[in-house]
């Protein structure tokens, strides 16, 4: 809503009436400009509060980030791990490893499988 000063249309051509309703229209204005004022510093807290919400939740997807960076399984990691568990199952397909062919048998008789 656009401000409109209180006599805009009605200004008296009395010397003294014309005074009293021109100090009106500066009083809106005044309090008009406080209004704005106080608007802005309002807004200026707000978008403040707002930006270190924003700011929080940067550090918090920051630290997620870190700790996937540091949890996180590299290539040459997960080929290491392939290749040790090919290798274990490929002994234990040729009947090196007892052990685990033992622990194999002794699951599938529990299971009743055999």
């Amino acid at each position: 809503m656009a401000f409109e000063v209180p006599h805009k249309h009605d200004i008296s051509l009395d010397g003294q009436d014309m005074r009293n309703q021109m100090i009106e229209n500066f009083e809106a204005i005044q309090q008009e400009d406080k209004n704005d004022d106080q608007a802005l510093s309002d807004e200026v807290t707000d978008r403040k509060k707002g930006d270190g919400n924003l700011q929080g939740q940067i550090n918090k997807l920051q630290e997620r980030c870190q700790k996937l960076e540091q949890e996180k399984a590299t290539k040459d990691d997960l080929e290491t791990v392939k290749s040790e568990l090919l290798g274990r199952v490929k002994s234990i397909y040729m009947g090196k490893d007892s052990k685990a062919i033992r622990d194999i048998i002794l699951d599938m008789k529990e299971k009743g499988e055999i």
